[in-house]
């Protein structure tokens, strides 16, 4: 059954990859165009300024980049997430069952998806929001990037933690008070992880010239509050349609056995 769900999972991640990917295309790709316009429009001000008319040649086009690399990245991410999902599920399939909790495998999944997309890309968004082109230092990408990753898999340690706590708490409490708790548990402890993590400010400002006057302006604000909200739009069409797919495809021998409700349990019996 492992192995069909996790079929199940890259089938619909594949999908979800398709289409997060054409979201991005149409809603993310102009903005990045006008991110790498201003980008190149800076380095042209400041070589006036210094002198130093130096300047990178790209390896691949920008056609290829935002047609056929984002693509196949889009399509592998979505097919990785959605073999992950699949392997989370059956843990947490397994887990639910053997507490006696008679859970509705299709409630099951979307509620992991929920967790699954406010873990790994709502907090971690929220301390480091994602920037286009032209945005960031190349002296702090490798801070940056780890830092991103600490958010990352503490937002996860910190979900399975509460998720643990919850399932322990729930024959004392009950179904709704002990998951209610745990999540309450969930965002203080991330809100302090996220307190304590490095922050960067690297979003260009106007650049001035040798008088004081403004040479070139600072990067768009309405192309980088853009950018971020379909980045995360993107990443939240990217779980919903794995949850709807794998929900709507879940084996008929997945569904709840007679046990102690909990989340979306069967009423009554035949």
């Amino acid at each position: 059954m492992e192995k069909k769900y996790i079929g199940l999972g890259v089938a619909s991640g594949v999908v979800a990859g398709l289409a997060s990917f054409a979201y991005a295309r149409l809603q993310i790709s102009p903005l990045i165009d006008q991110a790498i316009g201003y980008e190149e429009g800076r380095a042209h001000a400041e070589s006036a300024l210094t002198g130093d008319h130096g300047h990178a040649h790209e390896v691949f086009t920008r056609a290829l980049q935002e047609n056929v690399g984002a693509g196949v990245g889009t399509l592998v991410f979505g097919a990785v997430m959605g073999a992950l999902f699949a392997v989370a599920f059956s843990v947490l399939l397994a887990v639910l069952r053997r507490h006696g909790m008679a859970v509705d495998p299709r409630t099951a999944a979307v509620l992991l998806a929920v967790a699954a997309f406010v873990s790994t890309t709502v907090i971690p968004s929220l301390t480091y929001p994602p920037n286009p082109p032209g945005v960031g230092l190349e002296d702090t990408i490798g801070d940056r990037t780890t830092a991103y990753l600490a958010i990352v898999v503490s937002s996860v340690a910190l979900a399975t933690a509460a998720v643990a706590a919850g399932l322990r708490s729930a024959p004392r409490l009950g179904g709704w008070q002990s998951g209610i708790a745990a999540t309450a548990g969930y965002l203080v402890a991330v809100a302090t992880v996220m307190a304590l993590m490095p922050s960067f400010h690297e979003v260009p400002g106007p650049m001035t010239g040798p008088a004081g006057d403004v040479a070139f302006t600072g990067f768009p604000a309405e192309v980088l509050s853009e950018f971020r909200i379909d980045s995360l739009v993107t990443q939240a069409i990217l779980w919903f349609v794995i949850a709807a797919g794998f929900a709507v495809m879940l084996p008929r021998i997945a569904r709840p056995r007679s046990a102690r409700p909990f989340v979306g349990a069967a009423h009554g019996r035949r």
